[in-house]
């Protein structure tokens, strides 16, 4: 039975789309959506919240550049997709929480059900959690695995047999 970190790992294959298509759907769409519509109506809400809405769709493409990072296996790719995804999350959780504030503060309420509105945000920014922790767990899988210390070293030794093979002789005799 193969390992969960091998070279051709079903698992690990199932675990990046499975990771991609969470990053697009929570990561991507409801944190874009939520930023857009916060610029979108910075008339109402004031420039403070259309800062607050930018700084989330950066937060968004920040998780999913991340998480398309890690479906490759190089170490700088699985590197700046830890970086980009947590850097992300944090970013997009200090946002919902400075959100959720201002629209409690001010008693934002859904015209309908009279619910407060810092509700919705959290219900559709949280869930970003299960893609981040999903990059993050397979870019540290590539990372740290035995498999794949094994396959860059392959990959240095062959290169630096290359690099130091004999020259081709110049004259033939």
């Amino acid at each position: 039975m193969k390992n969960l970190h091998s070279e051709k790992s079903p698992l690990m294959t199932a675990a990046k789309v499975i990771a991609v298509l969470l990053a697009l759907i929570f990561s991507c769409a409801m944190t874009v959506l939520s930023g857009a519509g916060l610029i979108y109506n910075r008339n109402s809400y004031g420039s403070d919240m259309a800062v607050t809405g930018f700084f989330l769709i950066l937060s968004a493409v920040l998780m999913t550049s991340g998480t398309v990072l890690c479906i490759f296996r190089k170490n700088a790719a699985n590197i700046l997709s830890l970086i980009f995804s947590s850097g992300g999350f944090i970013l997009c959780m200090v946002m919902l929480h400075k959100l959720i504030t201002h629209a409690d503060r001010c008693g934002w309420t859904n015209k309908y059900t009279l619910q407060p509105i810092s509700s919705m945000y959290r219900s559709r920014v949280l869930p970003c959690i299960i893609p981040v922790a999903l990059t993050v767990a397979i870019a540290l899988i590539q990372l740290f695995s035995y498999d794949m210390k094994q396959y860059r070293r392959q990959r240095r030794a062959e290169k630096k047999a290359k690099e130091n093979a004999p020259a081709p002789p110049i004259v033939d005799d």
